[in-house]
């Protein structure tokens, strides 16, 4: 019995020294580099793709504002459909809410839940080609041979979104530009999503 006692002991320990690493470690993956400010409210919008890409394990999705006669939020979400959905946003809030929007380098993130690390929003150009080249257009598209990951058209590299990182990494390659990302009930406001790098 004092035997489980201490492993119960030392395995409270370990837990709460490895979250404390890796919440300190969190806020150091933080990119500022771009601002990202994006505020989405679900309930005005039942089934949507982007509530679903954050429900489900391996699931993602891109993310981006549009204006076309009035405003939309297109998701081109990982499930093999090709298919792109647009939403339209019609209530006062949302509109406020939209206009403050900034989607990082260039209009767009990838938000999702991964397998193990819970939910992620991270940029949707490729650091690696804005670091070496200038500019900020290099859109990530899915990997077609695996929609758990993206793929930069000019570089070729190929980024796993369980973590951001490179396959199959050269020396000096950076992982994804990650923005923080809250999934929650707000009072008289339903579900949100909220992803920001400044307050």
């Amino acid at each position: 019995m004092a035997s489980m006692v201490m492993l119960f002991i030392y395995w409270g320990i370990l837990g709460t020294t490895l979250q404390c690493l890796t919440s300190c470690d969190a806020e150091n993956n933080i990119s500022k580099d771009y601002l990202c400010q994006f505020t989405f409210f679900c309930q005005n919008h039942s089934g949507n793709t982007l509530e679903i890409a954050l429900k489900g394990l391996g699931s993602y999705t891109f993310v981006s504002v549009l204006y076309d006669k009035g405003w939309y939020i297109k998701s081109s979400p990982n499930d093999k459909r090709n298919y792109t959905e647009k939403i339209k946003i019609t209530t006062a809030i949302e509109i406020q809410e939209l206009k403050k929007t900034c989607l990082g380098a260039n209009n767009g993130i990838i938000i999702g839940h991964t397998n193990f690390g819970g939910i992620v929003a991270y940029d949707r150009q490729c650091p690696n080609c804005i670091k070496n080249y200038g500019g900020t257009n290099y859109p990530l598209e899915w990997n077609t041979k695996d929609y758990s990951k993206v793929v930069c058209k000019k570089c070729h590299r190929t980024y796993e979104l369980e973590n951001g990182i490179v396959e199959n990494k050269q020396e000096g390659d950076v992982k994804l530009m990650k923005y923080p990302i809250s999934y929650y009930n707000a009072v008289d406001k339903g579900m949100v999503i909220s992803a920001k790098n400044r307050l």
